[in-house]
């Protein structure tokens, strides 16, 4: 049943998660943006960057008079950050400006859905010597061969890939650089063939958006310089793994612009040797590997009954954040757990990929009392010791007081426990007259006996009797409430709206969770106190409905009871949820009949 449960859950998030990611990108608003430089170098090409956030949309290029042109690529992404979901198309131009002075590059507008965009307007400022007059320099120091050769020298351009570690455990951390090397003047890129890293969990650490050159001098021979790419690499499986070579062609010139040419510059193939973890992995063991620490907190210690309460587990350090389990936290019976929520706050910086990971989990106090959430241990294998470490952190003491909200926890049942007192004094003697009986006279066939007989016959014949009209009554009274389960919901769905405009959300939430367990315990004709998520399964199963339908009404109960409580960064509009609870009802009002 908890397996079951589990699945139904994920299946409601994935859900929830695709209906409120296409929500998300037909809602935003359409624009036009260019951006580059303020300020560049003459004669070191640069790029201008017009982007849309949305697909399939046809942007005229723009106006680059005066602009030394070198090529025009695209790309296109989407993200989803805190369920904010973001489109965008970019088209990306390469230039270079040959002399000094102030230039501009006019808007552009696009028609989109019978609709014209403009974009902002750019204004670059190029500063140093006339190209022209440069390049003429370099010819004279030629020679004053104005007929342009390109180098056919392998050694003139390439690209060199160094890695941190050659020799690493799986799992473990490596920092690659890879960087262009060139003795030509760089005026553009074809194209750029990046590895697969076939085998190894990649994460970028420095991409750069524009590309300038340093010098740099190596044998004696003066190359421009740059870093082209840096990853943080992970390495999955034991073995000799390959990274693959960096193949990046490029357009290179004679510093005038007139003359140019292509040229691919490549990177060696670079190998390396990945052992397995030792033997002895701790109990709990889920992967992680590098240095890490960890901490157990929780907004509050003391709650009321069924108020919910948010326990973070954060592990800190430096490693393979994305690559290991959820530590298990171990909650007393008496809460509610809720799945977690994950969290990152993670840097790529010179030493390769370090922060903090936090899973926030959202409890609900069933049960008043002292409760301890013991102490949630986490076990690594630190590459610097070359040995596994178990540590933990310290437990959190939860006091829960207060009684129960009815409206809200109509579902959760609670157990109770009788005392029985056993026990009894012995009875005073009696004393004076005592009226003897024959202790020979029996009871059975006498007429008290038949007497008592008659009278539970009558009993009896009464309590049948009682029973039947109870039953008839009841009968009665459940299928008037069964009838009218739909109209009961939707009054209650009303009230809910009314909330929902002028914003109340805890007044949204009760008028929504009411409607429907309130819905269920008319329509299955179970007291709303005895409404359970088992009970409601079982019945379902009784009356010949599909388990299908049962499953959806209690995914879109948990999506309520969860955004009742979730904090307002993980809250979704209260129009979503009306909606959701809303076509609940509907749905299963087609099905129960």
């Amino acid at each position: 049943m908890v397996i079951r449960y589990f699945k139904m859950i994920s299946k409601l998030a994935v859900f929830l998660l695709l209906t409120f990611t296409v929500l998300g990108v037909e809602a935003q608003d359409f624009e036009v943006s260019m951006r580059a430089p303020s300020n560049v170098t003459t004669g070191v090409p640069f790029r201008i960057e017009v982007s849309v956030n949305a697909q399939n949309v046809r942007v005229p290029d723009p106006q680059l008079k005066g602009f030394n042109y070198y090529g025009r690529s695209t790309s296109s992404s989407m993200s989803i950050i805190n369920g904010d979901v973001t489109v965008r198309s970019s088209s990306i131009y390469t230039v270079s400006l040959d002399k000094a002075g102030v230039y501009t590059v006019p808007a552009i507008s696009v028609d989109y859905n019978g609709k014209k965009y403009t974009s902002n307007s750019l204004t670059i400022t190029a500063s140093g010597d006339d190209v022209s007059n440069n390049s003429q320099a370099a010819n004279d120091s030629k020679g004053g061969d104005s007929q342009y050769t390109p180098p056919s020298s392998t050694g003139d351009l390439f690209v060199d890939v160094n890695c941190n570690k050659s020799e690493v455990y799986v799992g473990e951390q490596i920092l690659m650089t890879a960087s262009v090397y060139s003795r030509y003047n760089i005026t553009g890129v074809e194209d750029n063939k990046i590895p697969s890293f076939a085998g190894f969990w990649a994460q970028d650490v420095y991409a750069p958006r524009n590309i300038s050159f340093d010098r740099k001098v190596i044998n004696n021979t003066e190359y421009l310089y740059t870093v082209w790419h840096k990853k943080a690499l992970f390495a999955q499986k034991q073995g000799t793994l390959e990274i693959e070579p960096y193949e990046i062609k490029f357009i290179v010139s004679d510093g005038w612009g007139f003359r140019t040419a292509k040229k691919t510059a490549k990177s060696k193939l670079k190998q390396i040797k990945v052992k397995a973890l030792p033997a002895g992995k701790p109990d709990g063991f889920g992967g992680a590997v590098g240095s890490f620490s960890i901490s157990v907190s929780a907004d509050r210690t003391e709650v009321n009954l069924d108020e919910p309460l948010t326990v973070k587990l954060t592990v800190k350090g430096a490693g393979n954040f994305q690559l290991f389990e959820t530590p298990k936290v171990d909650f007393p019976s008496a809460f509610e757990k809720f799945e977690p929520k994950s969290a990152e706050n993670i840097s790529a910086g010179a030493n390769g990929i370090s922060g903090t990971k936090t899973f926030s989990y959202m409890v609900i106090a069933r049960q008043n009392g002292e409760f301890e959430i013991p102490p949630v241990k986490f076990s690594y294998f630190d590459p610097a010791t070359k040995s596994y470490k178990t540590i933990e952190s310290k437990p959190l003491n939860i006091s829960v007081k207060g009684e129960r909200d009815s409206t809200v926890s109509a579902a959760v049942s609670v157990i109770k426990s009788d005392v029985e007192n056993l026990g009894s004094d012995i009875k005073f003697i009696k004393q004076g007259n005592v009226k003897l009986r024959n202790g020979n006279k029996k009871f059975f066939n006498s007429f008290e006996f038949w007497l008592f007989v008659i009278l539970l016959l009558v009993i009896f014949a009464g309590v049948i009797a009682l029973r039947y009209q109870q039953i008839k009554n009841n009968a009665d009274i459940i299928g008037v409430k069964n009838r009218r389960a739909g109209k009961t919901s939707k009054k209650r769905l009303k009230k809910a709206a009314a909330f929902m405009k002028d914003n109340k959300k805890d007044e949204f939430y009760v008028e929504i969770l009411s409607a429907l367990w309130g819905y269920l315990s008319d329509k299955l004709s179970i007291p709303t106190a005895d409404l359970t998520r088992d009970n409601v399964f079982e019945t379902f199963a009784l009356k010949g409905i599909p388990e299908e339908s049962a499953k959806k009404f209690i995914g879109v109960l948990d999506t309520c009871e969860f955004e009742h409580y979730a904090p307002e960064s993980l809250s979704h509009p209260l129009e979503n949820i009306y909606k959701l609870a809303a076509e609940a009802i509907e749905n299963l009002e087609t099905v129960i009949k």
